[in-house]
């Protein structure tokens, strides 16, 4: 099944531009690292937070800068994207790639039960309020998913075809 994915991504005209034409691989890698830096920066921030560290930036404040972290996110997806279909190869038999993926999914079930269980809380704390040991939780799950995909993204290029 994987072989007949690579092989028909591989024959698209999206996947001969990006590999044929010599400034769209570093042109997304380096949209890949600012999207990367905006989520992971905003995203970790608030995880920090959420731990209960800088306890004199109200949360409020911090969720307002999320849009801006999704903005990164969707940056990063259609990088993310453009790689993938460029050389999916390079990525399918990547061990690396596959424990990335994983930790994304992770962060992302993480973020969807915090958003639709927890979020609402957020807002009866104060500037200087401790967060409640769920928060604690769920922000280190979801610093540490993030450190994962950061970790098994750069892994990509060493680790290499493990499978």
């Amino acid at each position: 099944m994987m072989h007949t994915l690579v092989t028909t991504l591989k024959a698209t005209s999206l996947s001969a531009w990006v590999i044929n034409t010599p400034s769209v691989w570093p042109i997304c890698e380096t949209l890949h690292f600012i999207g990367l830096s905006m989520l992971v920066g905003i995203v970790g921030l608030l995880d920090l937070r959420l731990l209960g560290f800088f306890r004199r930036i109200p949360i409020a404040a911090l969720r307002g800068l999320l849009p801006w972290g999704l903005v990164g996110f969707v940056v990063n997806l259609v990088t993310g994207v453009l790689f993938f279909v460029g050389a999916p190869d390079q990525y399918v038999n990547n061990s690396a790639w596959w424990y990335k993926v994983a930790f994304l999914g992770v962060a992302g079930v993480n973020a969807g039960i915090f958003e639709t269980t927890q979020a609402s809380a957020l807002f009866r704390l104060g500037p200087h309020d401790d967060t409640p040991t769920t928060f604690k939780v769920m922000g280190a799950v979801s610093l540490g998913s993030w450190f994962m995909v950061l970790y098994w993204g750069r892994m990509l290029p060493f680790i290499g075809n493990a499978f």
